[in-house]
């Protein structure tokens, strides 16, 4: 239940004076010649409503500061509600258009140096589809602080399987120059990362079937 402002000014002006009087017994009229005794009531009533004022006004003050608090804190969860909708509704546009075109998706995962050309327009327009949508994502993580590390190391997810297929990497290198120095690092680390992570295990594919046919060489010499 909130109390009215003049019943708390009434509250505040009785109080002052009651505790006025009380701190400080009457002097009766005409004792040594003192101050009168109404201009001694007049000032210990003021300043008693003086000093109650001040303290509501610090109260306003406090509780308008916490307001003011929560109503900023409902602006930046309504801003990152809205921003998640973005983004989810490009990540859905996105997909549409990989459902879309399912072969061209696939042909992601050969090299562009094995790549037909007449396939590479249509496969550059969904790397810049998924280039740009990224860069979005790392924009509000670092420069907008708008994407909480949750969220952050699920989109890294989707990055990294987006970064993972031969020709985005293939084509990432011929279009870095377009996108901000930042995610430039960001993605250029990403990809030397992942390259050499599928160099090492094409190696390891590569040394299985040696190892294997020596030894079934040395069962053979045993036999």
């Amino acid at each position: 239940m909130k109390w009215p402002p003049w019943l708390i000014l009434t509250v505040g002006f009785v109080a002052g004076i009651s505790i006025g009087l009380m701190l400080a017994p009457w002097r009766m009229a005409g004792e040594g010649g003192g101050t009168p005794l109404w201009l001694e009531v007049m000032h210990r009533v003021l300043t008693s409503v003086g000093g109650l004022g001040t303290f509501v006004a610090l109260i306003f003050v406090i509780r308008q500061f916490h307001l003011l608090h929560t109503q900023s804190d409902l602006v930046q969860k309504n801003t990152r509600a809205s921003m998640d909708a973005q983004l989810y509704e490009r990540l859905d546009s996105f997909n549409k258009f990989v459902y879309e075109h399912p072969t061209e998706y696939d042909l992601l995962d050969v090299p562009m140096q094995k790549q037909a050309q007449e396939h590479r327009s249509k496969l550059h327009r969904m790397c810049d589809l998924g280039f740009t949508f990224f860069e979005e994502i790392f924009k509000h993580h670092v420069r907008y602080e708008l994407v909480d590390t949750e969220d952050w190391e699920e989109w890294q997810q989707n990055m990294i399987h987006f970064f993972q297929k031969p020709y985005v990497r293939d084509y990432w290198k011929t279009v870095t120059a377009r996108y901000a120095k930042s995610f430039q690092a960001f993605a250029g680390e990403l990809v030397a990362r992942l390259g050499a992570e599928r160099g090492s295990a094409g190696a390891q594919e590569r040394e299985s079937p040696v190892q294997e046919h020596g030894n079934a060489g040395e069962r053979v010499d045993k036999d």
